[in-house]
């Protein structure tokens, strides 16, 4: 194959990082060079929690590119997935019926695809890349999967990073929901000030602004000596790190606030980096109940929530069922759906992730009424 079209592929693929357009344009571009009907590329991680597709296919005459956000694989294609080995090209088909109707009575009037598919194991994730031509379109089998296999090499190079880069951002995402669901004022910044993640409550609070060289936006607020507030996320993100207090300076008939800085560690490009929690307490009302902030920040049930909260409390699945008058089979569902929506392995992992979120929000409270 000319060295022009790895190379077209090659920056399709890696501009795909950052453009969703150019990974299907790639893709588009892989099924032309095959002679394909449709090129699709699924990335989702191993607990379903997130997903990606780029979908490449000719319709009407001509190309149609398609990016999607946060799809998983079908049930079954996920199924038939795990059974394909890694960096292997396996052979498969499937009818596709030509109306609903057909379906249901049964009838073969579609029209057969076949599918040359191969999986790639990833950090933490699953890639599927799918080729499809019409039945019997593979059947020159083997030097087409030594030429599919020679143009996905452009594509194997990105895939980890597809990966991570999603993963973060739905990791930035869900710290931004939690922190939103804290009635507290609170900024997730790194060291050099710039705002990781923020809630709503401290979007009215903050100021963001470009720095001396006006490369990068950091976070500031009002009453608070920019010096002292430098120099409290600078300890937070040291080695050893260290928190910090300062007042905020206000009215003098406004109740008095303090800002706090507390150092964190976030998970950026897959390796943990310092950060600073900046929160401000005393000026917000009353946090809402423990049981609707959780269903808020993971999407629990109410009696997934209630179920949560004992847990936090203390209680064992065995006592929870007592005490909610439920079987301890139903409870350890519940439980289960409440592990996977917040993305725990174990019980003791699920303690470990929501106590801080409610106490902030309890912290919330304390402020509020001091």
């Amino acid at each position: 194959m000319p060295q022009r079209l790895d190379s077209r592929l090659v920056e399709c693929f890696f501009e795909g990082l950052s453009q969703p357009q150019k990974l299907a344009q790639g893709l588009q571009l892989m099924g032309h060079l095959l002679d394909c009907e449709r090129v699709s590329l699924n990335i989702w991680d191993r607990r379903g929690q997130w997903g990606m597709a780029s979908h490449a296919f000719r319709g009407g005459g001509k190309w149609q590119l398609k990016a999607v956000d946060g799809e998983l694989p079908d049930p079954a294609m996920g199924m038939l997935a795990r059974k394909f080995e890694p960096g292997h090209w396996t052979r498969c088909g499937y009818l596709h019926e030509g109306s609903s109707d057909a379906a249901r009575a049964g009838r073969a009037d579609g029209t057969r695809k076949a599918l040359l598919c191969a999986r790639f194991a990833l950090t933490r994730a699953e890639a599927l890349l799918t080729l499809q031509r019409p039945a019997g379109g593979w059947d020159d089998a083997q030097p087409q999967i030594q030429r599919a296999a020679d143009l996905s090499r452009a594509l194997l190079p990105a895939l980890e990073p597809l990966a991570r880069l999603r993963q973060l951002s739905r990791q930035l995402a869900h710290q931004s929901a939690m922190l939103d669901s804290v009635r507290m004022p609170m900024i997730l910044i790194d060291a050099s000030q710039r705002p990781l993640a923020v809630n709503a409550a401290a979007t009215a609070l903050f100021k963001l602004a470009p720095n001396a060289e006006g490369r990068k936006s950091v976070a500031s607020l009002a009453g608070v000596a920019p010096s002292g507030f430098a120099q409290l996320v600078k300890q937070a993100c040291a080695q050893p790190a260290a928190g910090g207090v300062l007042p905020v300076q206000s009215r003098r008939d406004a109740p008095t606030a303090h800002l706090l800085v507390l150092p964190l560690r976030v998970a950026r490009g897959g390796l943990p980096q310092p950060a600073a929690l900046v929160l401000v307490q005393g000026l917000t009302g009353l946090p809402e109940p423990s049981q609707l902030l959780l269903q808020r920040v993971y999407g629990l049930t109410p009696a997934e929530a209630r179920l949560a909260q004992l847990i936090l409390d203390g209680q064992s699945p065995v006592n929870a069922a007592s005490t909610l008058r439920l079987s301890v089979a139903t409870i350890r569902t519940q439980l289960s759906a409440v592990l996977k929506k917040t993305g725990a392995q174990r019980q003791s992992d699920l303690v470990r992730q929501l106590s801080p979120l409610l106490m902030l929000n309890h912290g919330a409270a304390a402020g509020a009424l001091a």
